[in-house]
Formats: C-alpha cells, sequence, structure tokens
C-alpha cells in the first residue's frame, strides 16, 4: 500500500514508519524539515518525504488522499493543537470527497480519554472522559467515525515506550544519574506500557485488516505501579529509585496541561485488540520492556511520554 503518516518522527511514527517499510508498504512521511526527512530515509528505500507543515494542510491534503490510507500520529503539544487537529483532520474529510472510494485513516487517541480505574481493567466499551487538555479529541473522533468519505479505525496508545522516550527510559536516565524521577504520578499510581515496536504492528496489522472500522485500546501491559516499575530498573541498574511527585505550576490551564495523565491510575485490557487483529505483543512482561530499552545501547535523554508526539 501507499500510506500516508504524520509525525514520523515522534515516539509512535518512527517505530510505525519502520515497520511499515518492513511490511513492503511505501511510505510518504510530512516533514516540516530536511533533517527529518533524511533521518527517516535512513529507514529504508520505500520511504518519501514530503515537505509541508501539519498546521498547513492545504500544502498536502491531496497527496494525502491519493494514497490507499492515512495514519495520524502527529501532535505539536501546545495550547493550539486543538485547532490544528482539527484544521487537519477536516481537510482530510473534505479533500476525501473526491475520491470513489472511502479513505482509510487511522486516527490515534490515547489512554488519557478515558478515567482512572482500579481494579476493572477499562475496555472499548468504556465512556470517555477526557483530561482537560484532550476534551476536544472526543469530537473529533466523533467526527471522522461518521464521515461517509472516510473508513476510520481508532488506536488508542498505552504510555509509549521506546530506548530514549517514554516511561522506562526516563527513568533509567533518573537512575543513572542518581537523581528524583519527576512526575505527576504517585508511588502507587498504576500506569499501562506499550512498547512503540509492538504498536506499530498493531497499526500494521489494522491497515491490512479486512474489517477497518475498529477502535482499540492498545497496552501490552495492562498497568504497573509506578513504584515497581523504578524498583524494578534501579534493581538492574544497581542504583536506587526515588519518586518525586509534581504539581501544576500556579495559574497554570488545564486545557493546555498535556501532563496530568500521568496522574491517572489506570488498568487496560487489550483483549480485543488480540482478539479481532491477532495482535501478539513481545513484550507483555515488565522486565522484557526494560530489557529492550536497556538493551538498545543507546543513551537515555530526557524525553516525555506524550500520547502522541509531532
Amino acid at each position: 500500500m501507499n500510506v500516508f503518516v504524520t509525525g514520523g518522527t515522534g515516539t509512535i511514527g518512527r517505530a510505525l514508519v519502520q515497520h511499515l517499510l518492513e511490511r513492503g508498504h511505501h511510505v510518504i512521511g510530512l516533514t516540516r524539515s530536511s533533517e527529518s526527512a533524511s533521518e527517516l530515509r535512513r529507514l529504508g528505500a520505500g520511504f518519501s518525504a514530503f515537505p509541508g507543515d501539519l498546521a498547513e494542510p492545504k500544502g498536502w491534503t491531496e497527496r494525502a488522499i491519493a494514497c490507499d490510507a492515512v495514519i495520524h500520529t502527529a501532535a505539536t503539544f501546545t495550547p493550539e493543537m486543538p485547532v490544528i487537529d482539527r484544521k487537519a483532520m477536516q481537510a482530510i474529510k473534505m479533500a476525501a470527497r473526491t475520491r470513489k472510494h472511502p479513505l482509510r485513516v487511522i486516527y490515534t487517541g490515547g489512554i488519557w480519554l478515558y478515567p482512572p480505574t482500579d481494579k476493572r481493567p477499562l475496555t472499548e466499551t468504556v465512556t470517555f472522559e477526557p483530561q482537560p487538555a484532550f476534551t476536544w479529541m472526543k469530537e473529533q473522533i466523533r467526527s471522522l467515525q461518521t464521515s461517509p468519505n472516510l473508513s476510520v479505525a481508532i488506536i488508542h496508545p498505552a504510555l509509549v515506550c521506546t530506548p530514549t522516550r517514554g516511561p522506562v527510559a526516563e527513568i533509567v536516565k533518573a537512575v543513572q544519574r542518581g537523581q528524583p524521577f519527576r512526575t505527576r504520578a504517585s508511588a502507587e499510581t498504576v500506569w499501562p506500557l506499550v512498547s512503540a515496536q509492538d504498536l506499530a504492528k498493531l497499526y500494521g496489522t489494522v491497515l491490512e485488516a479486512r474489517s477497518f472500522r475498529l477502535a482499540l485500546l492498545a497496552a501490552a501491559i495492562p498497568g504497573v505501579r509506578v513504584k515497581d516499575l523504578g524498583h524494578r530498573i534501579a534493581t538492574r541498574l544497581g542504583g536506587s529509585f526515588e519518586l518525586e511527585t509534581l504539581r501544576p505550576a500556579p495559574g497554570t490551564d488545564p486545557r493546555s496541561d498535556f501532563e496530568t495523565g500521568y496522574g491517572l491510575s489506570q488498568v487496560v485490557s487489550s483483549r480485543r485488540a488480540i482478539s479481532l487483529t491477532g495482535w501478539n505483543p513481545s513484550c507483555r512482561a515488565v522486565d522484557d520492556l526494560i530489557d529492550e530499552v536497556l538493551n538498545s545501547g543507546l543513551d537515555h535523554p530526557s524525553q516525555s511520554a506524550n500520547v502522541k508526539t509531532a
């Protein structure tokens, strides 16, 4: 397939582009800079860069709808994000009216659209209760799902982990430097996790599925307490784990506070994704995910474990 991808250098996007290339797809990536284009070209010969900005969809929507599918993983994580995302998806919807068949779109939601849980795992039947910074996404998803010109699948990732980004890499960095791990979570907060590589597999499987109108939760690890995750990593590194729970700065606008989700305690069931698509994550255990990060041979710079990244 020819697949148009936004956010190709992000936490989700980079692993996704690489996985799609490995599956033999031709990936057209929206890139804002020559550096981003060069980075993604190194992933494989099947990648083509398309210069453009998510905030200026007139420059790229015609190319996007000419593809077999669009996968949207980009996000700006700025106060303007709701407007930018709505504008981009509205442009896709309008441009897709000229197609003979509905355009396949995979839209990236996120686990922070759902409420906190105790012992009962979240499933796709639970009603959205988004964090204030993501309230707009609820209507965005509804708008996409009801468009007659689109065939839409929604994937809601848990906290995404790569060797350099996400909760595991952040804790590794803190332990290695002998510093506290600073987050909105408490020691007892439960985080659902997924490796970016495993998440990319789910995107690829959904892309190729016959039944495309899906909404799926993606958490290979249903939930782990922050203190347990931290102590496991510290034990592996021969260090110690110290947690510092942060509070919002005075005057912070909840509508642009993208960190509040880390304070949510959530347990997530991905049974539907597994049963409907055959998704088979490699990192189903916490230690497997830690191994993936520690065995990467990479440094672990400070990065945010966002729902999506630009």
